[in-house]
């Protein structure tokens, strides 16, 4: 099923459009609103029993978006119109994103290696294999012969966690994730042209946070996905 967009906006082909139907406004006018919408094939909005709200952890925007349950599953999203961040717009990621989770190629149960060969087993045996294998290695070679390389889809609390057995715990400074190589570029880019590497607002707001930036002579963003 293809992307519904709002009544006032035309269907557009996410393929040949990736970002969707382009929405201008003049100086002094309110961003518009345009609510993004995909649904599993054969779902309809009235077959969803409920809409979850949450936010898209996909990329760095974190763009509001309610999630489409039917049956106890998630059948779709649609972006939130009243969410400062994108006013309802979902990108790629934010659309098709969850298809993931329904693909028959996802793990269920985790693999171990017998015989060079990986084979289903239970979460006991999985842990208790890294459990036994990781204190091998710290007798053997201390805490700098463990490294974490994480995700970059988790939230603070979680990353905090993280670090603490990392650190803390099994002692090695070896942790690093995704979302530093992931957003070195931008970092650097948003540096050199706004002096700090956090993100320049939502686009209702300058990297100062002054409203109306559509009033500006001329505004750049270099080093980041503008979606």
């Amino acid at each position: 099923m293809a992307p519904e967009e709002g009544p006032h906006v035309r269907r557009k082909d996410r393929i040949a459009e990736p970002w969707g139907t382009r929405t201008p406004y003049g100086p002094g006018q309110p961003w518009p609103v345009r609510v993004d919408t995909h649904l599993a094939q054969g779902v309809t909005p009235g077959d969803v029993d409920r809409w979850v709200p949450t936010a898209s952890i996909l990329h760095s925007s974190g763009d509001g978006m309610d999630i489409a349950v039917k049956d106890g599953r998630m059948v779709g999203v649609r972006g939130r119109a009243d969410d400062r961040v994108n006013h309802g717009r979902l990108g790629p990621k934010d659309l098709f994103g969850r298809q993931a989770n329904g693909s028959a190629d996802r793990l269920t149960r985790p693999l171990v290696r017998e015989g060079g060969r990986l084979v289903e087993t239970d979460w006991d045996t999985a842990m208790d294999r890294i459990v036994r294998r990781t204190r091998e290695l710290l007798d053997e070679q201390g805490p700098s012969a463990l490294g974490f390389y994480t995700t970059g889809q988790l939230f603070a609390e979680e990353y905090y966690t993280l670090s603490v057995i990392a650190h803390a715990g099994l002692g090695t400074n070896h942790l690093d994730g995704n979302t530093r190589l992931c957003t070195a570029t931008a970092a650097t880019a948003l540096k050199e042209s706004f002096g700090c590497d956090g993100q320049p607002g939502s686009p209702s707001t300058t990297a100062t946070g002054t409203p109306k930036p559509d009033r500006s002579r001329a505004s750049t963003a270099a080093g980041r996905p503008t979606n």
